[in-house]
């Protein structure tokens, strides 16, 4: 239950964390930014066998942050709320979906909210500004109990003095107040919305767990639908722990049809890049009455890129990480960092997502990256192993999945992950092999040419609806730009 939502003001030498307000020119766009802390109770849940849960701690006393970006002028109002579950397993919060998709977000009119999503964050709230992120609470409403092995001494998923489990409910209230009109609803004045739910990496889990466990519970469902429609990106599709002390992530597949493990009565559009296509287990989409699915990858691709984890973060971005002693970096020493220009996917992704739910415009179908199975023999424990990989073309680039310019003309090999100096893997962003000069002349044989060839690319992809009319110029300047850069002469 929410007993008050607060705003936080902003004031010289006090401001939000993650603020994007100097970062994407809000005064320039007619947006606002605001902070609010929503304060109530929530429930502890643990987990019955079909994935239902079962309360263990009743009306645990929380204090959350919520970070509001909304057209100025209601006029401009999409009428589309994205809440957007900030990722915290850097153990900040981190807005990735909103770092790649805010230019359609703004330029539609769309209202989003982050909303901090595990206690973990708190220390980094509180070295970045003591006094303003005092209030926050996460408490553990009962440290008698014991956490799994597994997870006991990996600070990203435990630590004693918060409880994750307290944000189901707070998610569940939060979107029904916003569904309601009163003056506890800070957004009531833009009228009745659409939801729509999205999270990035471990926060995809967070949503496969209100699919599977919450949205359709009769108590839930009596009152409406929860969300309208959900957009996952760069995960799995294990569900997020129950509560703290429980098991990591787990799989499930109550009351969906054989052959997946996610899907919804409301459109669900989960978007992955290579770092993930291999392991997220979809199989294939769904269109059935109360089953709505789709799978989006993405291939020449990683979860992390330059754009997204380094080029926002110059800047205004980057002192407030200073701040905290958090840096992002690419530590490869191969190459270039990975380059993709894949926001204008994510883009069309969420306008699919709202003609889905609002106007029943199923979204479009996209062939998956193409996979093999391997197998390896280890020498000392003499056990076979299997393994999927991604199947590539003559130039190393994944085959399938939704094509874009930087993919089927290439100026480089794109691989989803790095080798660091000290002989180790950057799992998670990827990096670029360049063609030397004399490739990309016999190619493509000059600049003129290649734009040509790339705009006729990015018309497929519009034509196809995996890019917006909105992003094409954008995205056909970035490829060239980067064949410029390495070496293609004009």
């Amino acid at each position: 239950m929410i007993t008050e939502v607060k705003q936080i003001p902003v004031a010289e030498g006090t401001h939000p964390f993650a603020s994007a307000a100097e970062k994407c020119g809000f005064s320039k766009i007619g947006y606002a930014e605001d902070e609010y802390f929503m304060s109530g109770t929530a429930n502890v849940y643990g987990e019955n066998p079909d994935q239902t849960p079962y309360v263990e701690i009743a009306d645990a006393p929380y204090t959350t942050r919520l970070l509001v970006r909304r057209p100025k002028d209601i006029s401009r109002f999409s009428g589309n709320i994205v809440i957007e579950v900030l990722n915290a397993t850097a153990m900040i919060d981190i807005d990735r979906m909103w770092v790649n998709s805010w230019k359609f977000f703004t330029r539609n009119g769309d209202i989003y909210i982050g909303i901090t999503s595990k206690g973990q964050v708190l220390d980094a709230l509180r070295r970045f500004d003591p006094e303003r992120y005092a209030p926050l609470n996460w408490d553990n409403p009962d440290k008698s109990r014991t956490p799994i092995p597994e997870i006991a001494n990996v600070p990203m998923l435990f630590m004693e003095e918060y409880e994750s489990g307290l944000f189901w409910d707070m998610l569940i209230d939060l979107a029904r107040l916003l569904q309601k009109d009163g003056e506890r609803n800070p957004l009531h004045a833009y009228g009745k919305p659409h939801l729509f739910l999205t999270g990035w990496s471990q926060s995809g889990g967070y949503i496969a767990r209100i699919l599977h466990s919450f949205a359709y519970l009769p108590e839930i469902e009596k009152d409406g639908k929860l969300f309208d429609g959900y957009l996952l990106a760069g995960c799995g599709a294990s569900d997020a722990p129950m509560n703290a002390y429980s098991s990591a992530f787990v799989f499930g597949q109550k009351g969906i049809p054989q052959g997946s493990i996610l899907g919804g009565k409301e459109p669900v559009i989960a978007v992955n890049t290579e770092s993930e296509n291999r392991y997220a287990y979809w199989h294939g989409d769904f269109d059935e009455p109360e089953f709505k699915f789709r799978t989006w990858q993405i291939p020449a691709s990683s979860h992390d890129t330059k754009y997204n984890l380094l080029e926002y973060y110059e800047g205004y971005q980057r002192e407030d990480l200073d701040r905290i002693g958090i840096g992002n970096e690419w530590y490869g020493c191969e190459g270039e960092p990975m380059d993709c220009p894949y926001e204008a996917v994510f883009n069309a992704a969420f306008y699919h997502l709202y003609n889905w739910a609002i106007k029943g415009i199923p979204a479009p179908h996209a062939p998956a990256i193409k996979t093999r199975m391997t197998y390896r023999k280890p020498e000392a424990e003499g056990v076979i192993f299997n393994q999927v990989e991604n199947v590539t073309d003559a130039f190393g680039n994944a085959q399938g999945g939704i094509r874009h310019p930087a993919v089927d003309y290439p100026t480089g090999a794109y691989k989803s992950f790095s080798k660091m100096a000290d002989g180790g893997i950057q799992e998670m962003f990827g990096h670029v092999m360049p063609f030397g000069r004399e490739k990309l002349i016999a190619l493509y044989q000059n600049l003129n040419h290649y734009e040509t060839l790339v705009r006729e690319n990015a018309a497929q992809a519009v034509a196809f609806g995996y890019v917006l009319e909105e992003d094409r110029e954008e995205l056909i300047a970035r490829v060239v730009a980067a064949a410029k850069r390495r070496g293609l002469p004009e």
